[in-house]
């Protein structure tokens, strides 16, 4: 409005006699058009002559072409009009000459121009009113249109006649024609029409769409814009069937992409020819490179890129919003898109760009011109990687596999495509290690990726390929190794003596420049898996001291998670564990599980969560360790884990046999385990856990078979350390639900020899353990001991245990109230943690009875056979220290009903009192009694 108002005012002045010129200067889509369109308007409302032309960038070699639309008007006289049109015929006919600036077609012959300009001049004169000559899109008007209207206004100074310029900025002609033969101020007015101010753009909105969506969208629109024009009403017809006023959506679509182009295809073709370059650019290029990759000067692509900056159409020097790169970029063949994606590759690359910015290009191109394409390929795969970003990686090197033609850079490639699908589904890794394994025997894969393929064949049980491919890298030309290749083969011969003991033994001397290798600064990530592998197994056969704990807890502290250094970081918080340093362990791997997750880092994250259940379950939280491997086998279903489910495996089933749960996935999970992990450290465990998940189940003879095979394996394995794996304490555990207390208590003096109190945990469950086996006088004092050791360390449920057995052993030995507290304390405390203790499968007859020889004697009455359902649920409240009142609230009977139960209870048990319940209840056999205490 304010410019409409200037040009109306500059009118007024015209009208008086006083000739004006006025240059509208604005960029392309900020409304100059519709300025002159208003404005032609008022000029008609005024009995003024309004005549109008449009410039193109087609006619802009023509001479007198814009003359020849300007003056092709009805309202001009016949004669006129004709002598215009002969003037323009013999101007265009007639040879040219180069102008003054060298940039365009010169002028026409002197006598040609000249009756031009008299034509002209009689238009202006005979008019029967003011003359308003209205000319939009100056640039491109031809040389000698716009010197004939400058000669015009210069001779006709004092005659009403206005024209009206309208000009786009950095046009290469203006600067010659506008600004040197423009007559100077008063005469020549210019005028700036500016964009949109956020605040004149949310009123624009208000008039379209309404003013609660115009509060709603201004930011955003002002942000995909810039405040031009053009730009906004297309935007405003996208969102104008989808704004609704409670609930405004923004929508960038199909008015705002042709907003754009229009705007574009109205500039220079330099400029669409830049803009199309920064669309498919993700930074903003300097001046130098912009120029490169446009096949510009210098000066050109930089006055390109200010006019795109001035028209509002930048944002940090690239297209305000992606679509707009697509609207730009929607006129392009495919094939010029993808040439426009590998020029923009090549020029990147040689002006030292990175390599996944190239990558990006050559991706978007969907070719490779040459085999330089493919190093680069491979290196932003392995950054890409690194970056967590395992898409991009997949996609850069599965693109230089398409197109690769050399054998051993196409094995290396395929190895790096297993390696990275490896950190989020091994299992579709492994398909393609069959391929690899063939490509190691014949010499195309080398180095650290034919050590992939041995962490491969280790990770899902096939030791004896692993050891032929080492042996192989072992035996092969010392030239073929390098140091960083010798220290991975270092590093897998280190895993698989400790992963398959006994398999690997003796190959480490046979691998080329092996001895050279003394610390981590020639490969660190191999280092780091070489001393994994020696701390694992060191955690495998010894109690960790002081020293590895401080290493360990060093090593999480320094070392960043990558593939090198993830399994230090696993065996570090085994060492913490099994130190005892539970709250350390559980913050670290939970912060792990987090790190590993940000990176698309699947299988380092589930088995982090692993180590996080482990941690839940010694801190006395099987609940809590059962959601924690859940949720580690929902990140890597089972298939994906090889030897190395044992890990989550044992948890659950550990866990499950304090809970009374099943993993919904143990069952699938235990029919694809690899035969070979019972020749690994995690059978042994395996082995250990299912024990106590049998013994949980009343299953006691598989549980001994399972206790003894763990420790037979472990002492085959050179693995046997009962401070490490106490499975003689579990197996004694078993051998005394089956009644030999000889053979328990002497699996017991072993497993109490070879620990101590340092080992509370340990030692105290061996203590409980014998006082099972032990006369009544001396199974209190046994029971004392552990809860005192277990106050001493994170073993919350254990010490639940040793309490309740410690109430029933007081209970036995006559003092009722104290061994009734001690058995509630002690249920409460499991209670809370998902556990119910049933009554203990230990207790026994007098010490007397044990050491007597035995006779025969009538068989005694076993429970299940005399008591109905409703009585043994009475009879175990009983003993659990319950009275007839609480009794018949938990069971939602009268008290008169339980003391029924009662005494008909001690009639078909044969006692008189309700103490005696407890020794008629011991002699159930074992099973019975755990369905009694569930």
């Amino acid at each position: 409005m304010r410019l409409l108002a200037a040009l109306r005012t500059i009118y007024e002045e015209s009208r008086r006699g006083e000739g004006r010129v006025a240059i509208v200067h604005g960029p392309v889509g900020c409304g100059k058009t519709e300025l002159l369109h208003d404005f032609a308007d008022h000029v008609g409302a005024q009995d003024g002559i309004y005549l109008s032309a449009t410039a193109s960038r087609d006619e802009q070699t023509v001479p007198f072409g814009l003359l020849a639309h300007l003056l092709h008007d009805d309202r001009i006289a016949p004669e006129l009009r004709a002598k215009a049109a002969w003037c323009a015929s013999e101007g265009q006919a007639a040879p040219q000459e180069p102008d003054r600036s060298g940039e365009s077609p010169g002028d026409v012959a002197p006598q040609i121009f000249h009756e031009m300009c008299l034509a002209l001049l009689d238009v202006v004169e005979h008019a029967p009113g003011p003359v308003v000559l209205g000319i939009d899109d100056m640039h491109y008007a031809d040389t000698a249109s716009l010197r004939c209207l400058s000669y015009v206004v210069r001779r006709l100074r004092s005659s009403p006649l206005l024209i009206v310029l309208n000009e786009a900025p950095h046009s290469r002609r203006l600067a010659t024609l506008s600004e040197a033969e423009w007559p100077a101020e008063p005469l020549v007015r210019r005028l700036k029409l500016p964009l949109l101010s956020p605040q004149g753009l949310e009123e624009v909105i208000a008039g379209r769409l309404g003013r609660a969506a115009a509060e709603a969208l201004a930011a955003d629109a002002y942000r995909v814009t810039g405040g031009n024009p053009a730009l906004l009403r297309g935007l405003i017809e996208d969102n104008r069937g989808t704004v609704v006023s409670s609930a405004p959506v923004f929508r960038v679509a199909d008015g705002y992409g042709q907003a754009l182009t229009s705007c574009l295809f109205r500039c220079e073709p330099e400029v669409l020819h830049v803009a199309r370059q920064l669309a498919v650019l993700d930074e903003a290029p300097s001046v130098p490179v912009l120029a490169q990759l446009t096949g510009m000067d210098p000066d050109s692509a930089a006055r390109a890129l200010e006019l795109l900056r001035e028209t509002g159409l930048l944002s940090g020097g690239l297209l305000r919003h992606a679509g707009a790169n697509s609207a730009v970029l929607s006129g392009m063949t495919p094939e010029q898109r993808a040439d426009l994606q590998v020029n923009t590759a090549n020029v990147l690359f040689k002006n030292g760009f990175p390599t996944d910015t190239v990558a990006r290009h050559l991706l978007a191109a969907s070719r490779v011109d040459s085999d330089c394409a493919i190093p680069v390929l491979q290196e932003a795969a392995q950054q890409a990687v690194a970056d967590g970003d395992l898409d991009f990686a997949l996609d850069c090197l599965r693109m230089a596999l398409q197109y690769d033609t050399d054998e051993q850079r196409r094995a290396a490639t395929t190895a790096m495509i297993m390696q990275a699908t490896w950190r989020r589904e091994p299992y579709a890794a492994y398909r393609r290690v069959e391929g690899l394994v063939e490509d190691s025997r014949a010499g195309r894969l080398t180095g650290q990726h034919a050590t992939s393929v041995i962490d491969a064949l280790m990770w899902f049980g096939r030791p004896s390929e692993a050891i032929d491919l080492l042996m192989r890298g072992a035996r092969a030309d010392p030239g073929a190794h390098d140091l960083v290749g010798a220290s991975h083969l270092e590093a897998c011969h280190a895993w698989l003596d400790t992963l398959y003991p006994g398999r690997g033994g003796g190959h480490a001397a046979r691998i080329p420049h092996a001895h050279e290798i003394t610390g981590g600064g020639v490969a660190p990530d191999a280092w780091a898996k070489s001393r994994a592998a020696q701390l694992f197994r060191w955690n495998l056969t010894t109690p960790p001291d002081n020293g590895r704990v401080r290493e360990a807890q060093q090593s999480l502290s320094h070392y960043t998670l990558t593939d090198g250094t993830a399994p230090l970081l696993l065996v570090a918080l085994g060492t913490l564990l099994q130190a005892e340093r539970l709250q350390e362990a559980g913050a670290r791997s939970e912060e792990l599980a987090r790190l590993a997750g940000q990176a698309s880092f699947t299988v380092w994250e589930a088995l982090f969560r692993s180590m996080r259940a482990e941690v839940f379950l010694r801190q006395g939280e099987p609940v809590a360790a059962e959601r924690e491997a859940d949720q580690a086998v929902a990140l890597l279903p089972v298939r994906n884990w090889g030897i190395l489910l044992g890990l989550p495996l044992a948890t659950a089933l550990q866990a499950n046999a304090l809970t009374g749960h099943t993993a919904a996935w143990a069952t699938e999970a235990q029919t694809v385990l690899p035969q070979a992990i019972f020749e690994t450290p995690y059978g042994v465990r395996l082995l250990h856990a299912r024990g106590h998940r049998h013994l949980a189940g009343g299953q006691v003879s598989a549980a001994l078979g399972d206790f003894q095979g763990a420790g037979e394996l472990a002492e085959r394995l050179g693995l046997d350390h009962p401070v490490v794996l106490p499975w003689r304490t579990s197996a004694a555990q078993a051998l005394i639900r089956l009644g030999d207390r000889k053979q328990a208590r002497t699996l017991l003096g072993e497993q109490l020899r070879a620990c101590g109190p340092d080992q509370p945990r340990i030692y105290a469950e061996a203590l409980r353990a014998l006082a099972a086996a032990s006369p009544l006088q001396e199974r209190h004092k046994l029971l004392n001991q552990a809860s005192e050791h277990l106050q001493t360390c994170e073993a919350p449920l254990e010490l639940a245990f040793a309490l309740h057995d410690l109430g029933w052993a007081w209970q036995e030995q006559g003092q009722y109230t104290k061994g009734r507290q001690i058995v509630r304390r002690a249920a409460l405390m499991a209670e809370r943690r998902g556990v119910r203790i049933p009554a203990p499968a230990t207790h026994r007859l007098n010490h007397d009875e044990q050491d007597r020889p035995a006779t025969p004697t009538a068989r005694p009455v076993r429970a299940a056979e005399v008591l109905s359902d409703a009585e043994m649920r009475v009879a175990q409240l009983a003993v659990g220290g319950y009275s007839n009142r609480q009794i018949a609230s938990r069971l939602f009977v009268t008290v008169s009903t339980v003391e029924q139960h009662l005494t008909r209870i001690y009639r078909k048990l044969d006692i008189r009192r309700r103490t005696d319940l407890v020794g008629a209840l011991q002699r159930a056999e074992p099973v019975e009694r755990d369905q009694l205490a569930s």
